[in-house]
């Protein structure tokens, strides 16, 4: 009796290690499979319309300078 417990113990065990390993398979491939789709796609997308996310030519400094105009108030109650 006691030698089945031990055996069935270890073998729940050994499942439980082997399922782990199927999850990191599969969500490996899964997230590599939707990673290199997406941001692949999103990356030709961009290059063929010449689309540059980041400005990193124009100054040393990511500020972006805005040029804004004085509104009257009146336009700042109603947004949407």
């Amino acid at each position: 009796m006691n030698n089945a417990v031990v055996f069935f113990k270890g073998f729940k065990q050994g499942f439980r290690n082997f399922s782990h390993l199927i999850t990191d398979i599969v969500n490996f491939v899964l997230l590599f499979i939707v990673y290199f789709t997406g941001i692949g796609i999103v990356s030709i997308i961009s290059k063929l319309f010449g689309k540059h996310f980041m400005d990193l030519k124009s100054s040393g400094s990511s500020w972006v300078v805005r040029k804004l105009k004085k509104r009257p108030i009146e336009e700042y109650y109603r947004l949407f």
